[in-house]
């Protein structure tokens, strides 16, 4: 019998919009739990699943926003499971928990949150509600790099691993939206003014060039290896990002 060391309390995660976890289990304590803490009060819904090869079959057909995984239960499937899944989803919200003697080594199986047993369902359900304030599953975060994502609703740019915050200004936001729906295109002056201030081609561009600069500073700060470029040939400008 698996033991967990549950803390229940009414924690309610302010959702916009719905949530679907897959849950993966032999024994069903969590999936009880979870479908009774969460399922009951938010927009989530728990998929249970027990046996492996079920696991492999639903992941291979549809997309989850998080995983819960046990690590016990997975056993030898580990790392074909994780592999799978990285290959349809490299950025999917990992949570695996195992028994702490075990020392799983997961160090190439990507970004997971891992916590060993016994664990509060605190632990959990605030991992899952900083996935959501972070915006990770809404539709206006677009992923720059493996671990910086832009949140075109918040003007921000985050770092997943160091955990940094930059805060845009409404021009620069609208500069990187356009910078990241045409990243494998070199963009002419004339067409961000016009798309951006609707300026027509014979306006100044110092304040394009102004905005670019700012956008670029914040940018390195977030991360050394980003930037949005400036190609001064021909007025051509583009997004280069690299992980």
């Amino acid at each position: 019998m698996i033991h967990f060391n549950f803390y229940l309390f009414n924690k309610v995660i302010s959702l916009k919009q719905n949530i679907s976890i897959l849950l993966y289990e032999k024994e069903k304590i969590l999936n009880s739990i979870l479908k009774y803490q969460i399922s009951n009060h938010n927009n989530i819904e728990v998929f249970a699943i027990e046996k492996n090869e079920e696991l492999l079959k639903i992941s291979t057909k549809k997309s989850f926003n998080a995983y819960i995984l046990n690590l016990n239960d997975l056993g030898t499937d580990s790392e074909n499971f994780f592999k799978l899944l990285r290959s349809k989803n490299k950025n999917a919200n990992i949570i695996a928990y195992q028994e702490p003697f075990l020392n799983k080594v997961i160090d190439n199986l990507g970004k997971v949150f891992l916590l060993d047993k016994p664990f509060k369902l605190i632990s959990l359900l605030n991992y899952l509600d900083s996935i959501n304030n972070t915006e990770v599953f809404h539709n206006s975060n677009k992923y720059l790099t493996d671990h910086i994502i832009f949140s075109s609703s918040k003007k921000t740019i985050f770092n997943l691993e160091t955990h940094c915050t930059e805060h845009l200004t409404e021009k620069e936001n609208n500069l990187l939206i356009y910078f990241y729906d045409n990243k494998n295109e070199e963009i002419l002056k004339k067409d961000l003014l016009s798309k951006i201030w609707g300026f027509s081609e014979k306006i100044n561009t110092h304040t394009l060039e102004t905005h670019i600069y700012r956008l670029n500073q914040k940018l390195h700060k977030i991360d050394k290896n980003l930037s949005v470029s400036l190609r001064n040939k021909n007025g051509l400008y583009n997004l280069k990002c690299k992980n």
